[in-house]
């Protein structure tokens, strides 16, 4: 299939998918009227490569993108700028001591007599100590669908991962200015052209030793990364649509999970070659999957989300059915969902239309804790701030990261629920 986006032209258009597939295909179990949520789409097909190393213009630090302007106030009560392009995803470093560190990708259709697609990844330093929130680097790239900070994992410094709408997989290293100082950027390690479709998601497997990519057309790749080099080692047909879903179980990293377009759930068994299907649901989610998230303390605990607006719970030993039948409806298409860093059964989750909501899961039923409704446009972006935060902000809760799509908005605020305050 041709990777094709459209442009959202009203608001109904926004409320239609950035699928990658053509507009007269919906997922199966769904209407016209009521298409998933998603990145704007053109009709250009594939655009030709730009985003090789040697294209990027890189902003120093401390120099500022002229549409990216940072304000904040010092209680934390909220912080927000504008990216220079169209928000799509938001990553906390998971590595001491850059904590701090926040990561945001855009995603923005450069339309005319040749269209392409762009983007930029921004680095801000998010201090609630000091009430900070400042971008100190920026460097444009081609359009992201995905980034994912890397695992920690022994003497290994953090890396970022990045999926382009290229087809590219890009590793980026978190590393200290060549100017001297304290200040930070990020070094691309690698870069490869790993599919002639774009790479909608990317995760890292426990011991950043691979990376799995979801891919448009509906494949799935298996990228080793070692001494510093990329190479495809396992790639398969997954799903029949666009996969934006492709999760390692981090508890067995040998599995990986799969979620697309076409509404099927899927686990796969890498020992044993690319085509052993563990198991495949294909009957409960009613429109496309678009996240998936192993719990980090249970091991058999598992989260779905899907256009269809419901955040479902599984439990691994009996995939037939989720665990709880009527799941959680959260009112929008479940973009992305993260579980708190310390709070067992607190999710974090990206609703598209409907904002952001803070849920709690136990295993009789989940229930919405609280919704964050400040953004004027798509919810796609959302991570949880990890590391040692002082007592003052523990006594506020939890500081989390938000963006959305066509305002270009970043937002840091903190819950006022009760659930996150228990650090």
């Amino acid at each position: 299939m041709d990777a094709e986006e459209k442009p959202a032209e009203s608001d109904n258009m926004e409320e239609r998918t950035l699928s990658a597939k053509n507009e007269t295909s919906v997922s199966p179990n769904s209407s016209q009227d009521t298409a998933p949520l998603g990145h704007p789409r053109d009709n250009t097909g594939q655009s030709e490569a730009f985003g090789s190393p040697g294209d990027r213009a890189v902003y120093p630090p401390n120099i500022y993108a002229p549409q990216a302007q940072a304000f904040y106030c010092r209680d934390m009560e909220v912080a927000q700028c504008y990216l220079d392009g169209n928000a799509d995803a938001v990553e906390f470093c998971t590595h001491e001591p850059y904590h701090n560190v926040l990561a945001a990708a855009t995603y923005t259709l450069q339309e005319g007599d040749r269209p392409s697609r762009t983007g930029s990844i921004s680095l801000f330093d998010v201090n609630p100590d000091m009430g900070r929130f400042e971008l100190f680097y920026r460097v444009e790239t081609v359009g992201i669908f995905d980034i994912k900070w890397s695992p920690v994992v022994g003497n290994v410094g953090p890396m970022l991962a990045q999926a382009d709408a290229d087809g590219y997989l890009r590793v980026h290293g978190l590393e200290c200015c060549s100017n001297g100082g304290d200040s930070l950027s990020l070094k691309e390690i690698v870069g490869k052209k790993i599919s002639s479709s774009m790479c909608l998601c990317v995760d890292w497997n426990p011991s950043t030793t691979s990376i799995s990519v979801g891919l448009s057309d509906g494949s799935v790749s298996v990228v080793s990364f070692l001494e510093s080099q990329l190479n495809v080692i396992q790639e398969w047909k997954a799903h029949d649509f666009e996969l934006w879903a492709a999760s390692f179980d981090i508890h067995q990293p040998q599995l990986v999970y799969t979620g697309s377009d076409d509404c099927k759930f899927s686990c796969w068994d890498l020992r044993d070659g690319p085509f052993n299907l563990v198991f495949q649901n294909s009957k409960v989610h009613k429109m496309g999957v678009c996240c998936i998230a192993k719990s980090p303390r249970d091991p058999n605990i598992l989260l779905t989300g899907s256009y269809d607006e419901h955040l479902r719970l599984w439990d691994v030993r009996s995939i037939s059915k989720p665990v709880n039948e009527t799941s959680v409806c959260l009112g929008g298409g479940v973009w992305r969902v993260k579980y708190h860093p310390y709070v067992p059964g607190v999710v974090l989750a990206a609703c598209m239309h409907n904002g952001f909501a803070i849920v709690k899961i136990d295993e009789e039923k989940g229930e919405v804790m609280e919704t964050y409704t400040k953004h004027g446009s798509l919810a796609y972006g959302a991570d949880w701030q990890r590391g040692n935060l002082s007592h003052k902000v523990k006594q506020n809760s939890s500081v989390v990261a938000t963006c959305s799509f066509y305002d270009r908005l970043l937002q840091i605020w903190i819950p006022e629920s009760s659930v996150v305050k228990q650090l």
